[in-house]
């Protein structure tokens, strides 16, 4: 990877690290405020890295939902990720190694990018995904922790931070819809 792939993605990730951070403090509020231990938060957010899933795990352990259930709820959840990963399918053939990692970290936000952003002709496409897929999963994992700490330590009055993802999922569809009309308008002109 080149510096100039790496300042790319990072340029284009800006918007997820916004959400993620604040999504992720959010997590790992409700997670320590329903009981459970701070590391468990950025654990999960390392080895299940689905924000959805995540927040819908924690009243299913809480209410001691037997796990056959919890697999089930969460596969339904997460089930919309087969349906991202079909057009990215000619892409991530050429990744090579990089592939298995691609399709894990194959969230909303990333998909989002990886659709959306234009790949520039000096830099390798397998690079600028990776980097964008670890970028985006550092930032969940630094928002989550930072949330998790800063929920063991400091009392909150945790009414309405659950919503907090459904507000990061309006604010990305707003700069999508926003960059398609800005490119609409471009194609258009050219015309």
């Amino acid at each position: 990877m080149t510096k100039r792939c790496f300042s790319l993605a990072l340029k284009t990730t800006i918007p997820v690290f916004l959400g993620y951070i604040a999504c992720g403090i959010a997590f790992g509020l409700v997670l320590v405020n329903a009981g459970y231990p701070w590391w468990l938060s950025p654990l999960m957010s390392i080895v299940i890295f689905a924000g959805a899933a995540q927040f819908a795990a924690i009243p299913l352990f809480v209410a001691g939902t037997p796990l056959y259930i919890i697999l089930l709820t969460e596969l339904l959840l997460n089930i919309r990720h087969i349906v991202y990963g079909l057009p990215l399918i000619s892409q991530f053939k050429k990744c090579g190694k990089r592939t298995p990692y691609l399709i894990f970290a194959l969230s909303d936000e990333t998909f989002s990018l990886l659709t959306t952003t234009e790949v520039p002709e000096d830099v390798s496409m397998p690079d600028f995904f990776a980097t964008i897929a670890v970028l985006d999963q550092i930032y969940w994992v630094a928002g989550s922790t930072i949330g998790a700490v800063a929920g063991m330590l400091i009392p909150f009055d945790m009414t309405g931070v659950d919503f907090s993802l459904t507000a990061l999922f309006a604010v990305l569809t707003v700069d999508q819809t926003m960059k398609f009309f800005k490119k609409d308008k471009i194609s258009e002109q050219s015309l």
